[in-house]
């Protein structure tokens, strides 16, 4: 009898259910050929046996030596680290040392990875698949999002349909991250970072990103060699920008070369715009060095013009001749070619003398009330002045109240203010200063130090008021946006608002006591009350302020405080008095 070839080792490479099915094919086979071997043994035992026997022993040999299932229905298999592993979801697959494959149809191998979502692949050294239909390969990398895919070292694909490779690279959705440490996640297409990092900082940047809507941009410098005199160097269609810190990023600008200092102090070297005007801020040198400065035009003026190498016009209109290339001309006279030009009489050309008189009478195109003794006379009207009517009815539009309705609006008394509200003793005009300071804030709530006492009681349509104040922008407290001293109207059911405001900004000078005023004259009738008088941040800074005066009327008078504060203190100082003269009457001195 010939020998037989018999092998137990499976075909690795099938799929699961494939690899099952040609196992059962196997099985058969083989039992047929034991039943072959065995007739010539025991014709009668061979007869009798079914082949289950065989295939028990087969698949316990199966077992043995390439993996285990690990359920009932023997659809998830774990190999290697039987102690380990964990296939724990129908078809899943865990091989390797310490590996989890832990959700249907995953699959995990190699050192530590978990593969925890459906269809989801993991495999190298301390990788996770957590996303559906996702995979994490090679070093620490984690893919999360939906059909994305993590490789190189520890790197992040958390977005749908994204990709991270390279090193601690993190991919948002549908981004394509490569390099290391990006910055930008979200938004783009495709971003190439350069950051770097260690175990305790990290430093993130972008060398590259291109979006969705096709704008690419470097951080670096763009390097385009033409292979040859046939191609472009680099053909760019819309606008471009060189340099730093340009003004304007409008597309109507083509080209704009940026010359600024920072973002505060923007300015262009040069730029091109898509009528075909091109400004340049500096000098213009052409032909090999000759170079010269053109004025700058105005909105009455034009700036000046160069025409060749010696006729120049200036803005203001003067045209310079430089004829020291001709003068050895032949075609001009002696004399235009003399530094002392000849000089002629006025009889000489025909004109009047320098110095002459005339009688009024000789000169016959001069109007005949000129001629007169007594001249006409005109009235405010007919020369388009302002009438003694005008000019009452403009004073008399004046409202001029002066009775400041605010309580304690400058901080002397240190009542009434909110706690936000700083009250700084002797730093303002006259007297204390109230002040609001906010840090470290990136929201988008504003942030308010507030007095409800007031004495304001007239909210009729047509009634105006003038809100004044002293503000000063600290330096030692940034401002990052606006500040305001601000009058807070509402209607009754607190639905509308009008805020009266004194508005400084980043640009505002610092360190300064600056006046402000403004009015308002109330339009609408729901308008029922003063809800709040506030100085108010809408980000982070500090602002001060002092001798706040709202006021009725449209004209700004000086700072008072209100009359009710007098009152209160007179009021304060008799119930002093009534007492100190009580205690010396208990006393027996009066």
């Amino acid at each position: 009898m010939d020998n037989l070839n018999i092998s137990f080792a499976p075909d690795k490479s099938a799929e699961d259910k494939g690899r099952i099915n040609a196992v059962e094919d196997y099985l058969s086979l083989l039992t047929e050929r034991i039943k072959f071997c065995l007739n010539g043994i025991d014709e009668n035992i061979a007869q009798k046996s079914d082949g289950e026997e065989e295939k028990q022993l087969i698949y316990s040999t199966i077992a043995d030596e390439v993996g285990q299932f690990t359920d009932t229905d023997r659809n998830c298999e774990v190999f290697n680290d039987y102690e380990n592993n964990v296939a724990s979801a129908y078809y899943s697959h865990a091989e390797g040392y310490m590996t989890t494959a832990n959700a249907p149809y995953s699959h995990a191998e190699g050192s530590n990875t978990v593969a925890s979502n459906l269809s989801c692949h993991a495999e190298g050294s301390g990788t996770t698949a957590s996303g559906n239909c996702s995979h994490a390969e090679n070093t620490g990398c984690i893919a999360s999002g939906s059909n994305s895919h993590a490789e190189g070292y520890h790197t992040i694909a958390r977005g749908e349909h994204s990709h991270a490779s390279g090193s601690h690279t993190i991919a948002g959705l549908e981004v394509f991250a490569l390099g290391r440490y990006n910055k930008k996640a979200e938004d783009v297409a495709l971003v190439v970072g350069n950051g770097w990092g260690n175990e305790s900082n990290e430093w993130r940047s972008d060398a590259l990103t291109l979006d969705y809507s096709g704008n690419l941009k470097l951080a670096g410098n763009l390097t385009a060699n033409s292979p040859g005199w046939d191609y472009l160097g680099a053909e760019i269609h819309g606008a471009a920008r060189f340099g730093n810190n340009w003004t304007s990023d409008s597309t109507n600008i083509l080209l704009a070369v940026g010359n600024g200092a920072d973002s505060n102090n923007l300015r262009d070297a040069l730029t091109l715009d898509s009528d075909g005007n091109l400004h340049i801020s500096g000098k213009f040198t052409a032909d090999g060095g000759v170079s010269y400065v053109l004025p700058s035009a105005t909105a009455d003026t034009l700036g000046g013009v160069m025409i060749g190498d010696n006729i120049n016009v200036s803005d203001s209109g003067t045209i310079s001749v430089n004829l020291s290339a001709y003068l050895k001309n032949s075609d001009i006279a002696d004399w235009a070619k003399a530094e002392s030009k000849p000089a002629y009489t006025a009889e000489e050309v025909g004109a009047a003398e320098k110095n002459h008189t005339h009688n009024m009478s000789d000169i016959t195109d001069m109007p005949e009330w000129t001629k007169t003794e007594n001249k006409p006379v005109y009235t405010a009207s007919e020369v388009g002045a302002a009438t003694a009517a005008d000019i009452t009815a403009a004073v008399n539009a004046i409202e001029i109240g002066g009775r400041n309705l605010l309580y304690d609006s400058t901080g002397n008394i240190k009542d009434g203010w909110s706690s936000n509200t700083v009250v700084n003793v002797g730093g303002g005009i006259s007297g204390n200063s109230l002040a609001v300071s906010r840090t470290g804030y990136s929201g988008n709530a504003r942030y308010f130090g507030l007095s409800k006492r007031h004495f304001l009681t007239d909210f009729n349509v047509g009634t105006s008021y003038t809100l004044s104040a002293w503000i000063k922008v600290r330096s030692d407290v940034g401002l990052d946006a606006s500040g305001y001293v601000m009058a807070r109207f509402r209607s009754a059911d607190d639905k509308k608002l009008y805020a009266l405001s004194l508005t400084v900004s980043s640009q505002t000078e610092k360190d300064k006591w600056l006046y402000y005023e403004k009015t308002w004259t109330i339009n609408d009738s729901d308008i029922a009350k003063l809800e709040c008088v506030a100085l108010a941040l809408d980000k982070n800074g500090m602002i001060e302020a002092c001798n706040i005066k709202l006021e009725k009327g449209t004209k700004a008078t000086d700072w008072s405080p209100a009359v009710e504060e007098d009152t209160e203190r007179i009021a304060s100082l008799e119930a002093r008095v009534a007492a100190l003269e009580a205690m010396a009457v208990s006393g027996g001195e009066v």
